[in-house]
Parts: structure tokens; C-alpha cells; sequence
């Protein structure tokens, strides 16, 4: 699901995560108005994984993770399943590289 400013209050995470993330979509906006890639989005996955009966090993489930995706990467993730908090590390990095070129 592609958080948007509208669509934050819908979540099912605490306020806290909220105000985070609306912070988090400015860092977003900003990156994207450097024009040096294709836009990116947060989004927030809004299901459980689901997992062969065969398997034996521990599956994760990301059902409350966000990821960092582009539209011309057709649903593709940009790096892996993050928490609010390594969210805010990921485009704190990647703001402060795009920013300083």
C-alpha cells in the first residue's frame, strides 16, 4: 500500500509511527525534486506473507514493514523490509548523499 499524506491516519500503528512518517514523506519529496532517478515511495505492506506448507524453516512475516519502491520498477523493492526507524535511517543516508552531490 503507497502511504501517502492522506492515507497515514488509516494506518494501524501508533502515533508516534504517524508523525514519523509524515516527517519521513518530506524527506521523500525532497529527494524526488533532485530529479536524479526515477521518484521513489514508501510503502507499507498491508498483508502477511504467506508460505509453502513444505517449508521447514522460520518464514518471515513483513505484514507491518515499509520498503522503499519506484514505479518504474514495477513493484520491485528498493533494499529489504524496514522498521519505522530503519526507515528514518535509510532516507536520512540517502537524503544527506543526494543533497551533498
Amino acid at each position: 500500500m503507497r502511504v501517502t499524506y492522506e492515507n497515514i491516519k488509516t494506518l494501524p500503528i501508533n502515533d508516534r509511527e504517524k508523525r514519523s512518517l509524515k516527517n519521513l514523506l518530506l524527506d521523500v519529496d525532497d529527494i524526488n525534486k533532485m530529479n536524479l532517478k526515477p521518484p521513489i515511495y514508501v510503502d507499507w505492506q498491508d498483508y502477511h506473507n504467506e508460505y509453502s506448507p513444505e517449508r521447514t524453516d522460520p518464514c518471515p512475516d513483513y505484514y507491518g514493514c515499509y520498503t522503499l519502491k519506484s514505479e518504474v520498477l514495477k513493484g520491485e523493492i528498493i533494499g529489504v523490509e524496514m522498521t519505522i526507524d530503519m526507515l528514518d535511517n535509510t532516507l536520512c543516508t540517502l537524503s544527506n548523499y543526494v543533497i551533498n552531490l
